[in-house]
């Protein structure tokens, strides 16, 4: 029972979903108040993926995956400098959302890191690629990721994996989003001299993340990016 029910606000008023609530209180995202004309919804906590977001927007009803369109060496600025890419990506495609970059380093990896929604991932051409983040990480995908933000097909690097000519993605990850290990990030992405392990953007077996290593961090490749 709310005690302040029935009681005017310093707005003159018996409601909670103006900018004050019946406790007196301004409202606030996680008060559990959906705050009229500011707020999509208010379930009064702080996660994300559970319908309503940490900025109490509602969850989208999809999740978009891509590969970039541009490629880089594996001297991508750490993760920071990758999410800054892929988000720099998605919103000149003008895609909705906050993305962060399928990598993982000695500190940090996509299941650590990201938001395990419970919606399905989409790439960006509307095509479905997994039911859910547990769907997505199972070693199958229902379609390869191999849809750039603007549409396009994956690009092809200079790689050399089996002899050249694949669209191999940086990841450093396995295909249940943990790190493969610590001699295969570029040196957490920092670095073009040394080694790395990429992804095959065209397969829906777990190659799709973990296919080729020992290869140069000077090699250009794409990376993947996700929907948070």
């Amino acid at each position: 029972m709310n005690p302040f029910a029935g009681h005017v606000d310093s707005n003159g008023n018996a409601v909670d979903t103006d900018a004050c609530t019946t406790a007196c209180k301004d409202a606030a995202c996680g008060d559990g108040f959906v705050w009229a004309d500011a707020e999509a919804c208010d379930d009064g906590n702080q996660a994300d993926g559970d319908g309503c977001e940490s900025d109490c927007s509602v969850t989208p009803a999809q999740k978009i995956i891509f590969v970039t369109s541009q490629m880089y060496t594996g001297n991508l600025g750490g993760l920071a400098g990758a999410d800054a890419r892929c988000q720099q990506l998605a919103e000149a495609a003008e895609l909705p959302g906050t993305y962060l970059a399928w990598l993982s380093d000695v500190n940090a990896s996509p299941a650590s890191r990201m938001t395990k929604a419970d919606v399905p991932y989409v790439l960006s051409n509307g095509t479905k690629v997994a039911d859910n983040w547990a769907d997505l990480t199972d070693d199958s995908l229902d379609a390869p990721i191999n849809v750039t933000e603007l549409g396009g097909p994956a690009p092809i690097g200079d790689t050399i994996c089996a002899n050249g000519g694949f669209a191999t993605v940086y990841t450093g990850t396995s295909a249940s989003g943990t790190l493969i290990s610590v001699n295969a990030t570029c040196k957490n992405w920092t670095t073009e001299f040394a080694n790395a392990y990429w992804g095959h953007a065209d397969v829906v077996n777990d190659n799709w993340s973990e296919w080729c290593t020992s290869g140069k961090c000077s090699w250009l490749s794409p990376i993947y990016c996700v929907q948070q």
